[in-house]
């Protein structure tokens, strides 16, 4: 009988390596250049692995960049040994972080201090520290760059040249590679491609700007109709993303939230698939769905110079069937979105077909983004599950969750179990456990009951 890598027991297929909450990462403070140094190479100031207290990654679906930020104490002059001038706002911090495991996914990569915050812990001083906030590297080059020209293409062509040749291919960028492809990784861009050749300008904006300025105008073809893209920094990538086109992002783990399996080792696969903390389930406000066109919409698009017009509509009870869906079952009964939801919210844009930015698709992209981005989003959950550095933003969950209210399981559980959609996920190491936090989105229901159910 062979004996698991913790000494905690026989191995089998339920035992993982590690315990529930464990990590493992080191961090260290330096500075990249220096008056003193010459070249570009990674100085470690300060170790910080013995010195913070909490740290926690945020990834989110709707910003461009990733952010780290660590809270540290002021034991052992803390202040004093960051360089010989003290913090002076050109630190950056090289981080290596995982969950243990032979096959665990690794986050590392180099973030620069943006700032640094006291705080105190109670009004008589007596304690305090230091919170540093970071961002990824790619984010301080970002902000010294701007895009200023005429393009012609698909926008998702028109996205992978901006971030190539604006931040990979920058001076900058390319200046500071020579530290080392240890210290100084390089991340790539996942592109999903777009439909139709535009031509536009982009008026002086930041690569990452110019990106979201790209993703609105997205088109996904007659697959995904949404159009919703979005442009944001996972762990793994940076992405140029149609998130109706999430079935290959679909995470393996299935998640369960039952009060029994907390008995379990901490070393059981089912303990550490067993969802911590679930928040009460939020819905969207109907009535504001109404009135924003979630259900109904009408865009006409009017062109001035041939006097002519042409009208997109979008109807729920229609269309939600060409949508790739987290729900089989739409959350709103026929009779009331007859009633209520089916007379569409107009809305009108113009448009100019004798030059050559004319977009026939903008009216779609307009009424059908808008209503899938508010549909998608109409249940949402905050789940903390046992840390696991290879979940990312982006990515889709599988919940399996029991009927809420029944004192014992059911065959087919809740309504609410099946996909969600991760729109931000924050990795937390506090005390020593680590947690990972996600914001969770469903657009539909799993299944229904019948109306005579008790």
């Amino acid at each position: 009988m062979s004996i698991d890598e913790r000494g905690t027991g026989p191995k089998d297929n339920n035992k993982l390596l590690f315990n529930s909450g464990d990590y493992q990462a080191t961090m260290e403070m330096g500075k990249l250049v220096d008056d003193d140094k010459a070249g570009v190479q990674f100085r470690t100031m300060v170790s910080l692995n013995d010195l913070y207290s909490n740290f926690y990654i945020t990834q989110s679906l709707f910003e461009p960049y990733m952010t780290l930020s660590i809270h540290i104490t002021e034991s052992k002059l803390i202040l004093e040994r960051f360089g010989t001038r003290g913090l002076q706002g050109e630190e950056f911090v090289l981080f290596k972080f995982q969950t243990p495991g032979k096959d665990s996914h690794v986050i590392e990569d180099l973030f620069y201090v943006t700032g640094y915050s006291p705080i105190k812990k109670d009004s008589h001083d007596t304690s305090s520290g230091l919170i540093l906030f970071c961002v990824s590297k790619e984010k301080l080059i970002n902000d010294q760059m701007t895009v200023n020209q005429s393009f012609s293409g698909t926008t998702s062509d028109i996205a992978k040249s901006i971030f190539n040749n604006k931040i990979i291919n920058s001076p900058t960028y390319k200046e500071m590679k020579t530290a080392g492809s240890k210290i100084w990784k390089k991340k790539e861009i996942v592109v999903d491609e777009s439909f139709g050749t535009q031509k536009f300008i982009i008026p002086g904006l930041t690569p990452f700007k110019a990106l979201h300025f790209l993703a609105v105008r997205s088109f996904g073809g007659s697959e995904f109709p949404s159009s919703f893209y979005s442009f944001y920094e996972a762990e793994d990538a940076f992405h140029f993303s149609n998130i109706e086109n999430w079935e290959n992002r679909v995470v393996e783990k299935e998640y369960t939230y039952d009060s029994e399996l907390g008995a379990l080792p901490k070393n059981h696969k089912d303990f550490y698939t067993n969802i911590k903390y679930m928040s009460p389930l939020a819905i969207k406000n109907t009535m504001t769905g109404i009135q924003n066109g979630e259900f109904a919409n009408k865009v006409t698009s009017i062109d001035f110079n041939k006097k002519s017009f042409f009208v997109t509509e979008f109807n729920m009870n229609k269309d939600r069937k060409s949508f790739k869906t987290l729900g089989p079952e739409k959350n709103m009964s026929s009779a009331f979105f007859d009633m209520f939801g089916a007379d569409p919210v107009e809305s009108t844009i113009a448009i100019d077909s004798t030059k050559g930015n004319f977009n026939e698709n903008f009216g779609s992209i307009v009424g059908k983004r808008m209503a899938y981005q508010q549909m998608v989003g109409h249940f949402s959950l905050q789940i903390v599950i046992n840390g696991d550095s290879s979940i990312t933003v982006g990515s889709v969950i599988k919940l399996t969750l029991k009927e809420s209210g029944a004192p014992e399981k059911k065959q087919r559980g809740s309504m609410y179990s099946g996909l969600w959609l991760i729109t931000k996920c924050d990795h937390v190491a506090d005390n020593g456990i680590f947690n990972t936090k996600l914001t969770i989105v469903k657009d539909g229901l799993n299944f229904t009951h019948s109306e005579g159910i008790k």
